[in-house]
């Protein structure tokens, strides 16, 4: 096989150790999609590309083809994203994009689109500016439309109606369901989530607060410069939040480990939080006694 040179800007989404002091990494690029090259030396502290090929660098890469792979020449460090492993939270909601991200690229399939979204998303998250779970929801939703699972999110599916009181995200069919059509063919929300239809047809229905479906709707058509630009709380920023993880989740099929060490993070927290309340409540009440 022909030596091959090339240049090419490229987001490190994943390393791995290869051998004692090399590094086998797959790059996301524009031009190229993913790209596993192997990066000689660079786990060395005193190697020349040790920053440019850390994860979530975004590097150019001077890359030497020879036999069936690709080695690294060269590389130097465009945006380093540093702030991204500033705590734990933040490094897994990194590697969580990084994932998604290689599952919707392919080898020698263009993915400026894709790219372009993981940098906006990595971006955000090292400004520090934005809470992590609103960077995560607006990137599952904007990577869905990328890979063409963009959710219809003008109208009900069954009526049109476009101001129903009550309205669900019909996960597994990309679409939106008013309460009053979903009485009609015989189903029953149960708890928000899961419906059976008259036919027995089992389907994942998310309540959708008004806030959170026109977040949706602003993330579906927004520039990507502007994406995380609108305001969302409460109630419905939760639903907010887990209406674009479980679709992005269940049309990719798939879990991630990223994921599920940050849903543990969060458990973490909360049972730690939960039980300084209780803590507090406690010694109030012993003091009042």
């Amino acid at each position: 096989m022909a030596v091959r040179d090339i240049s090419v800007d490229a987001l490190v989404v994943r390393e791995l150790p290869h051998g004692d002091h090399d590094k086998i990494l797959t790059l996301l690029t524009a031009e190229h999609g993913r790209i596993s090259v192997i990066a000689k030396g660079a786990r060395s502290v005193r190697s020349r590309i040790l920053a440019p090929t850390r994860a979530f660098a975004y590097s150019n890469f001077e890359l030497h083809r020879k036999g069936d792979f690709m080695w690294v020449r060269d590389a130097s460090v465009i945006e380093a994203f540093s702030s991204l492993e500033r705590d734990i939270e933040t490094l897994y909601i990194s590697q969580y994009i990084a994932d998604v991200c290689y599952e919707l690229s392919g080898e020698n399939v263009p993915a400026e689109s894709v790219l372009r979204l993981a940098l906006n998303s990595f971006f955000a998250l090292n400004s520090g500016r934005y809470e992590l779970k609103k960077v995560k929801a607006a990137f599952e939703l904007r990577a869905a439309a990328e890979a063409g699972y963009l959710p219809e999110l003008s109208t009900c599916a069954s009526c049109g109606a476009t101001n129903a009181d009550a309205v669900y995200l019909d996960v597994m069919n990309g679409s939106l369901k008013c309460s009053e059509c979903i009485a009609k063919g015989g189903g029953a929300v149960a708890d928000g989530e899961m419906i059976a239809d008259a036919f027995g047809t089992r389907r994942i229905l998310l309540p959708l607060p008004s806030g959170a479906l026109a977040a949706m709707r602003y993330i579906a058509e927004a520039p990507l410069k502007r994406l995380l630009a609108f305001e969302i709380s409460g109630g419905a920023a939760e639903a907010f939040f887990d209406a674009c993880e479980s679709y992005i989740l269940n049309h990719l099929e798939r879990g991630f480990s990223s994921l599920n060490q940050y849903h543990e993070l969060e458990k973490l927290a909360k049972k730690i939080k939960t039980g300084q309340k209780n803590d507090v409540s406690t010694r109030k009440n012993d003091s009042n006694t």
